[in-house]
């Protein structure tokens, strides 16, 4: 099993973080995994999505659905498929004393079948990537125009 966790504290406050953690157009400017929604609408609880990640040919797609959206402070997800991964997680907003917003990531991916023996290679690389998307986020989000 793979566990991951990682934060940064972004110069905006939670309200301006939120959109980009729960909008697949705006969350697409900063993470690496590629989604398409299999639910219509916003995203809410029991939304379902199938993600893809990995390269060719070691390229998984995995079903997940939200567990948990409290708008502006968490949002949690779960694997509802059968595959050669599963994955829970989620991102907690917390506003700063200074009015910024700590983004926090946290959890797990279990590997099943072939996908075991690649699991030490995988965690590593999955760990490195999680704190860059979460820069990414940053950037995105301090380095232009505050009007989001």
């Amino acid at each position: 099993m793979i566990t991951y966790s990682s934060d940064v504290t972004i110069a905006r406050p939670p309200e301006q973080v939120w959109p980009y953690v729960i909008e697949p157009e705006k969350q697409a400017q900063w993470t690496d995994v590629a989604m398409r929604p299999i639910t219509d609408g916003p995203w809410r609880v029991g939304t379902r999505i199938e993600v893809a990640f990995g390269r060719r040919p070691l390229r998984a797609s995995i079903g997940l659905e939200l567990t948990a959206v409290e708008t502006g402070r968490r949002m949690a997800f779960t694997t509802y498929t059968t595959g050669p991964v599963l994955w829970d997680g989620e991102y907690r907003l917390e506003r700063t004393e200074t009015g910024g917003t700590r983004l926090s990531q946290a959890g797990r991916l279990r590997f099943r079948g072939f996908w075991r023996l690649l699991e030490p290679m995988i965690g590593a690389e999955m760990r490195r990537n999680e704190i860059a998307e979460l820069e990414r986020l940053k950037k995105v989000l301090e380095g232009g125009s505050p009007a989001l």
